[in-house]
């Protein structure tokens, strides 16, 4: 028998669940597929809205990590860490990666988030930034976070995000037309900079300009409470047009697509990269309306796949939402684009590979530290394996 790698994966899994942590869940299963993979959990929250919040457990729990770490490096060929580009989190990871390198051990960076340019601001987090990615790789959703590394002299490969094989239906279904009132979701957990008060308003706008509707919103609580929630639909005057149901277990989430018309995220979050949920939408053929920030503009192409809107423009959202409804066959051109280019390029068998892919090319020391691209990854033919 063929003697198999070893690797040390260092993620967080659910719960609670969150778009990394699903992500981390399909790379440790694609990893253990070819590599002897260790998996040290890094779970340091069991809600949302514990997540940014510090502790004097959490920085107890990432020293024991470090602790099992150190452990865990020796006769290991590579580290494959979920990293958190920002906060405090960003200096834990900081640490785990510096002690691969004190060991000789490559780290591979799974970047699922915005943030480290927000942490080189000074010549000495610059510095500092620096020795943590020189001669590491790094892996990134999309071309549009090139700047994330710029500068550090790592190498990079680009794997976008995929989908649980069950969220790939058939083919959409009769012809796009929105009931009447037109119905709306939101799907994401209920954090305020994920644009819950921008859709809102805007669909306070549409109330004003005569265009009936009925918006669902769904997803686990985060930094807003249901009262809070209550408090800005009665503000707005849309309670009564609003519904909130809470969190959605995964296998129920083809009835809430299949009970809406069109799927609205106006995201502003910081940290934003590739926002699952609105992958998940398109895939199963459901009109999208999101934010041109992040990677979203690389897949969400206005007039092809989805609309965009600025981040924080009620009013502008609003014209989004109407430009949607107001020429149906248009939209279900446009819905049927977005679940043609989720089926080639959001698989988990594509992921699954390119993970490997990549980590075997680390092993080899196949990757030139030239900031280039994967030529699997990032534009993948639809010719390839799903």
């Amino acid at each position: 028998m063929t003697k198999r790698n070893r690797l040390v994966a260092m993620v967080q899994l659910p719960p609670p669940m969150h778009g990394a942590a699903k992500m981390n869940r399909h790379a440790i299963e694609a990893l253990s597929e070819k590599f002897d993979t260790h998996v040290i959990e890094m779970r340091f929250a069991n809600k949302l809205s514990d997540i940014a919040r510090p502790t004097v457990g959490k920085i107890l729990r990432a020293l024991w990590l470090a602790i099992r770490l150190v452990f865990a490096l020796p006769g290991r060929d590579a580290l494959y860490i979920c990293f958190a580009p920002t906060g405090g989190a960003y200096y834990r990871d900081c640490l785990y990666v510096l002690l691969a390198r004190l060991f000789g051990v490559p780290a591979i960076i799974h970047l699922h988030g915005r943030g480290l340019c927000a942490m080189r601001q000074t010549a000495g987090s610059a510095w500092f930034q620096r020795r943590v990615f020189y001669g590491q790789t790094a892996i990134l959703l999309g071309e549009t976070l090139r700047s994330e590394i710029a500068g550090l002299d790592c190498r990079s490969v680009i794997i976008a995000n995929c989908l649980d094989d069950d969220a790939f239906a058939g083919p959409p279904g009769p012809d796009w037309y929105p009931a009447s009132p037109v119905r709306i979701l939101w799907l994401s957990n209920l954090f305020r900079a994920k644009g819950i008060e921008i859709l809102i308003a805007a669909c306070a706008l549409l109330g004003k300009r005569g265009v009936p509707f009925k918006l669902t919103i769904a997803g686990a609580l985060g930094d807003m409470t249901t009262a809070e929630l209550d408090t800005l639909l009665a503000f707005y005057g849309i309670r009564t047009c609003s519904n909130y149901v809470g969190p959605i277990a995964p296998n129920a989430r083809t009835t809430l697509y299949h009970n809406c018309d069109l799927f609205v995220l106006p995201t502003n979050y910081a940290n934003e990269a590739q926002p699952l949920v609105v992958i998940e939408a398109m895939a199963a053929g459901i009109p999208v309306v999101t934010s041109d920030i992040a990677t979203l503009p690389e897949f969400v192409i206005p007039g092809h796949t989805g609309w965009l809107c600025p981040p924080g423009d009620p009013d502008l959202l609003a014209r989004a939402i109407i430009d949607v409804t107001r020429d149906p066959a248009r939209t279900d051109m446009i819905r049927r684009n977005a679940w043609t280019l989720c089926q080639n390029r959001f698989h988990r068998a594509r992921f699954a590979d390119q993970i490997q892919m990549t980590v075997m090319d680390v092993l080899q020391n196949t990757l030139p530290i030239t900031g280039t691209t994967h030529q699997n990854a990032g534009n993948p033919n639809p010719d390839d394996r799903k």
